[in-house]
């Protein structure tokens, strides 16, 4: 062998050892980040990306899937603005893509950002049968976050009722739906009608508030009584009757009062309690399906 053809041999020898040893490592530094997540180590998994993305050109970031298993670090430990930004960085030629569009969607609709949630959830790819289904799936939850009940009718005749993974938080989507429309119907003026005509019976309307019901038709009963005592037996002037009128006429207004809060307070925490638990549903089977 010519000198000449030696040097290129050993030239053309020396790249591919150069080559196959940064394929060696690429692939370590994939392991190893999946290591961590398995592992549930996110804060190292973030700090071991953020090395690898000054290490690599964006190119071996791709193959690395970096954006997407840094999207779910954050998501993981609850930094949901990081994940979705993250999870949008995933591009759509990756096999990730629709996944870290979902799980996207899910940080958005955490965030109450509906409009970028929607945005996320429709941009899956329709032409697989399982990401279709979990697309409607995902898109029903989210009309219900957004109490758009027409919108929720709509989707839930798409829903697909023998897809397993999907079963029993599509039953719960119903329940929901059942719920909302009762608390929807509850109304703050009825509330304080009620209590109006029987004291205490608006905060039983309101919330099933039982003992206090009872509590605030004794009080006004009493002082009622008491003032009318003071009424019959004394007068008008009398001190009696001006003491426990003023009380009877504090208490009685109050309860009216509160009846009418009690539907608004009592509707807030029945929304943040029914969001949560819808939320929940619709981040069971990305769970699933996904891990």
């Amino acid at each position: 062998m010519s000198d000449k053809l030696y040097i290129r041999f050993c030239f053309c020898l020396g790249l591919l050892l150069c080559y196959q040893s940064g394929i060696s490592q690429i692939t370590k530094d994939s392991l190893f980040l999946q290591h961590l997540i398995g592992k549930e180590q996110y804060y190292d998994a973030i700090t071991f990306s953020n090395q690898l993305e000054r290490k690599y050109p964006i190119s071996i970031q791709s193959k690395l899937q970096l954006a997407y298993q840094k999207g779910f670090a954050f998501y993981s430990l609850k930094q949901l603005d990081s994940a979705s930004v993250y999870f949008s960085k995933v591009p759509s030629e990756s096999p990730f893509f629709p996944k870290s569009q979902f799980w996207a969607g899910l940080s958005d609709s955490y965030l109450r950002d509906f409009t970028k949630a929607e945005k996320h959830f429709k941009a899956t790819n329709s032409k697989d049968s399982l990401n279709r289904s979990l697309q409607t799936f995902e898109l029903a939850g989210l009309a219900l976050l957004q109490r758009n009940q027409q919108r929720f009718d709509s989707l839930q005749k798409h829903l697909d009722p023998n897809l397993y993974a999907l079963q029993k938080q599509q039953a719960n989507y119903l329940l929901y739906r059942e719920d909302i429309l009762k608390q929807q119907k509850k109304s703050g003026f009825k509330a304080g009608l009620l209590s109006a005509i029987i004291p205490g019976a608006g905060k039983i309307y309101a919330g099933g508030q039982l003992g206090q019901g009872i509590s605030a038709f004794l009080q006004n009963t009493i002082l009622g009584l008491q003032a009318y005592e003071g009424l019959r037996k004394d007068g008008v002037g009398s001190p009696r009757f001006i003491i426990y009128g003023s009380l009877f006429s504090l208490f009685y207004i109050g309860n009216i009062w509160g009846s009418a809060l009690s539907v608004k307070i009592k509707r807030q925490e029945f929304n943040e309690k029914i969001d949560e638990q819808i939320l929940f549903d619709m981040h069971i089977p990305l769970r699933t399906l996904f891990n």
